[in-house]
């Protein structure tokens, strides 16, 4: 059977993967959520993202969201989903129209209140959708050197590691190279939790404390010292959510947040908390009309994993909650995590 993978969403990773498909010469059906409504429609008339300067080949065709009707779905034997978190709702009812009881593949990286729990997106989609069959991407990939073939490692996590291996099969090439593992927890959780930590180690420059006098260019020592303490964090939430500690000093960890820090939204964000600049200021004025995940994940689900966690073993964690939901200059407590 040839293979037919469904793309829900079509924003900047989705683009990276649907380049890989598209190397590796699948059928590839992609349908932009209701947000994504320019892009398909500027790659319908010309077939190419201008961003990156890609072309597609006739594998790949795109659709609006109310063109479901137009694909043969019975044919689907792979489901890709890459929104954002907020068109996680579009996801679910559109996977209960399609009704296909195959594979998934969720890029979307996050965690969302439900049921008045912090619960993984893998797991709602496998409530909402009845389907157990969700893998997980996680670990460092950036869009755009995916999208340029630049050698790449992700993890793939399911619980059932058969599902992982099957999605590795049919997606993995010359670059990109995706790993396996059974800890869906563990690799979820840091896949979320590395925004808020990132925005922690971006504010390096502004921590270097008032004794040095080129700050701006001397802030690899702290920016070091802050990246062990955010992996002894991840480490204790992920442990919390039933995670493996070994994931966090992996891809899904270490490998994505050192890979989040060298750029991004969160950590600009952080750049500018750490150069005193209030949360409130900086989405007016710096950051205006830019989601970043780790301030949002802080605003929905910070104090609740600080308190399931605890204060003495989160100081980096609740120093960001201070400073983003309390519109307080962000201030970092050294003593509280150096023993």
């Amino acid at each position: 059977m040839k293979n037919h993978v469904l793309v829900l969403g079509f924003g900047i990773a989705s683009t990276a993967y649907v380049s890989v498909l598209d190397f590796n010469n699948i059928k590839t059906s992609v349908v932009g959520s209701p947000f994504d409504k320019i892009n398909i429609k500027n790659v319908k008339k010309k077939r190419m993202n201008k961003i990156f300067n890609i072309n597609f080949s006739k594998n790949v065709n795109f659709f609006y969201s109310d063109e479901l009707a137009s694909i043969d779905t019975k044919s689907i034997n792979l489901i890709i989903i890459g929104t954002n978190t907020n068109g996680i709702p579009w996801i679910t009812k559109t996977l209960n129209i399609i009704k296909r009881n195959c594979p998934i593949l969720l890029i979307t990286k996050g965690i969302i209140n439900y049921k008045k729990k912090i619960v993984p997106i893998s797991k709602y989609i496998s409530t909402k959708c009845s389907n157990n069959k969700v893998v997980m991407a996680s670990g460092p990939c950036l869009a755009k050197e995916l999208i340029n073939k630049s050698h790449t490692r992700t993890l793939f996590a399911s619980k059932n590691i058969a599902y992982a291996k099957y999605i590795k099969k049919i997606i993995e090439n010359k670059y990109y190279h995706p790993e396996v593992t059974g800890d869906i927890e563990g690799a979820e959780i840091c896949s979320a939790i590395k925004n808020i930590y990132a925005t922690v180690i971006g504010s390096s420059p502004g921590q270097v404390g008032s004794l040095s006098k080129k700050k701006d260019d001397n802030y690899f020592n702290t920016s070091s010292g802050l990246f062990e303490q955010s992996l002894k964090e991840m480490k204790y939430i992920v442990q919390k959510f039933g995670g493996n500690i070994e994931t966090a000093y992996g891809l899904a960890g270490a490998g994505d947040l050192y890979v989040s820090i060298l750029g991004g939204r969160n950590a600009k964000l952080g750049f500018y908390l750490g150069k005193g600049f209030l949360y409130k200021s900086i989405v007016r004025k710096q950051m205006k009309n830019i989601t970043v995940e780790g301030a949002e994940l802080i605003k929905s689900s910070g104090a609740k994993i600080l308190s399931l966690v605890g204060q003495k073993k989160l100081p980096l964690l609740k120093s960001l909650i201070k400073a983003i939901k309390g519109n307080e200059k962000l201030k970092i407590d050294w003593k509280q995590f150096t023993f």
